[in-house]
């Protein structure tokens, strides 16, 4: 059948059955003349002839009617998100586009499609208020974190510090004999203990983090994951401005947590670390931390949901609107790539949305 031969009703009819929303005819008089479908339980006579603002809102009734009348007045389609009311009454949220319908060269009608995102705006919504509750556990954790440390600094510490020194005093003072043996292991001892306990206060809060910044608590990290991982490459192109203190201590975390399953699973021979302030394909400034290894990889659809380094690297991910790519397989390294928007300050971190991706195979989802 040639195209131009199609009846027309029954095209106009087949697109109002077949789209999803809802498609109205309004007429210069701003009323109804026809509208492809209706909620459940009414008729579309209930709708023809009204005026489309009785489904306006107080709130937007004044911008869709100026949108309306500049679609009559200059023939341009015209979008919108505006909320409004069914038949029932009941409130919804529309993705509405607006475009005119001319007849011998005057618009005599305009046609309105209008699709419900309603259900995306609660998903939205939903997101927003995970990322607000993550956002808050994690800073929990880093108060406690630091609350402990301080606790191991003011108190065990010094405690074990002012025992070496007595025992010290009293291994000069004493003649040696078979109990010098006896007080050189229990000094030898407390200074373990000292050492442990001043590991525990740098793994709780780095103090390089709040003093000197992310690049040079990352420059530590590495050095002392170096006495076990030799084979480290850390490359940064900061110019050295302080980040959001939450975004630095996310940072932190990632590659710390990123590094500790490097040792923990993947037998590597090398391993490289990288920060670098990048523009987003969106446009969006950010910062991207890649964790590379050489070692025996794994699948990343079988990751267990307890390997609790993966999901804490995800979480800290979503909490800042952040991207999180895992590149892997059997016997081919493993790539851990995160894209975080730098945020100003004053900015809340959790207004962002995220996305997650996890593959053997998928290439990057961002440049840089």
């Amino acid at each position: 059948m040639e195209s131009d031969s199609l009846p027309v009703l029954s095209l106009w009819e087949s697109i109002g059955r077949t789209i999803s929303g809802y498609m109205l005819v309004v007429d210069r008089a701003h009323k109804i003349c026809f509208v492809n479908r209706v909620e459940e339980g009414y008729a579309i006579g209930d709708a023809i002839g009204r005026s489309i603002h009785d489904f306006s809102i107080p709130e937007t009734a004044e911008v869709f009617r100026t949108i309306l009348a500049d679609v009559f007045a200059n023939g341009e389609v015209r979008s919108l998100e505006t909320n409004g009311t069914l038949l029932s009454g009941k409130r919804a949220c529309y993705a509405v586009h607006l475009g005119p319908i001319i007849v011998a060269g005057r618009i005599e009608a305009v046609l309105i499609c209008a699709s419900d995102i309603l259900p995306l705006r609660v998903s939205e919504e939903s997101l927003r208020h995970e990322q607000r509750v993550l956002h808050q556990l994690l800073e929990i954790q880093e108060r406690e974190r630091q609350l402990i440390s301080y606790e191991i600094h003011d108190g065990l510490s010094q405690y074990l510090a002012g025992a070496i020194l007595h025992l010290q005093a009293l291994e000069h003072a004493r003649q040696k004999s078979i109990a010098a043996s006896n007080l050189a292991e229990a000094i030898r001892l407390l200074q373990t203990a000292v050492t442990e306990s001043r590991r525990l206060i740098s793994g709780l809060r780095p103090s390089s983090l709040d003093e000197l910044g992310i690049v040079a608590a990352i420059e530590s990290l590495i050095d002392e994951f170096r006495k076990t991982m030799p084979n480290i490459v850390f490359t940064s192109n900061l110019q050295g401005n302080r980040l959001l203190p939450q975004l630095e201590t996310a940072i932190f975390r990632i590659v710390q947590e990123s590094l500790t399953n490097v040792r923990k699973h993947a037998a590597a021979q090398a391993v490289s670390v990288a920060l670098e302030e990048i523009i987003h394909p969106d446009g969006t400034a950010g910062l991207r931390i890649t964790v590379q290894d050489d070692g025996i990889g794994f699948n990343p659809s079988e990751v267990s949901q307890e390997r609790f380094g993966l999901e804490g690297i995800r979480q800290r991910s979503i909490v800042f609107g952040g991207q999180l790519q895992i590149q892997s397989g059997p016997h081919g390294g493993t790539k851990i790539d995160i894209f975080l928007p730098l945020v100003p300050a004053d900015l809340d971190p959790t207004a962002g949305s995220s996305r997650t991706t996890i593959g053997g195979t998928a290439g990057s989802q961002f440049a840089g």
